[in-house]
């Protein structure tokens, strides 16, 4: 099976699954992901979470989130009390939330949840960013963001560090920054549709 209840732990298995409903979990839980951990999310199912995720991939054993059929409504995090620690997991293909009165922007979004990324990567998105943090703290650390359909990464009314960050082949910006205070350490950035880095509004 996908997942695991144990107390107030939620744990998200290692292998292979294939997910075609939403997966929405409440507040006050911590949410874990085992290294080998691989979902596929189709027929527009989405991740939405308010509780904490820790994924604990590695180099030999990511952590993939991604779909085949291009339709997942987005890995999003709103709320979430403590910090979230991401560690070499991919986002692939995924699409965004859109409900009847409810859309989103980014594959990947942290809504007032802090968050670590550590050797993740952002890849072949089909929404408007490919990760976008909104009012959070927020670390991003030899990460990789690429072929995505607007921008790489947009952060809005946030504080955070950027140490390594590879964005390339962007459709628009490859860094949209609004209402926030960043400091990038390095960055490299190839192919942008538009700015390299964006700081308006």
């Amino acid at each position: 099976e996908l997942y695991q209840v144990e107390g107030q732990n939620i744990i998200f298995k290692s292998g292979d699954f294939e997910i075609d409903k939403d997966i929405i979990i409440p507040e006050n839980y911590e949410v874990l992901f085992e290294p080998g951990c691989s979902i596929d999310f189709i027929n527009n199912a989405a991740f939405i979470c308010k509780s904490t995720v820790q994924m604990n991939g590695n180099k030999d054993q990511p952590i993939r989130i991604f779909s085949s059929d291009q339709s997942a409504n987005g890995f999003t995090v709103l709320g979430a009390k403590g910090k979230s620690v991401l560690h070499y997991v991919q986002f692939d293909n995924l699409n965004t939330l859109n409900r009847e009165d409810w859309n989103l922007t980014g594959a990947v979004n942290f809504y007032e949840s802090d968050v670590d990324f550590i050797n993740c990567a952002f890849i072949n998105n089909h929404c408007e960013d490919a990760l976008n943090t909104i009012r959070s703290l927020f670390y991003v650390k030899n990460c990789k963001i690429s072929n995505t359909f607007a921008d790489g990464f947009d952060a809005d009314f946030c504080e955070g560090l950027i140490d390594n960050l590879s964005i390339e082949d962007t459709g628009n910006d490859a860094i949209d920054f609004s209402g926030s205070v960043v400091n990038i350490k390095r960055m490299d950035i190839h192919r942008a549709g538009d700015k390299g880095i964006s700081v308006g509004e």
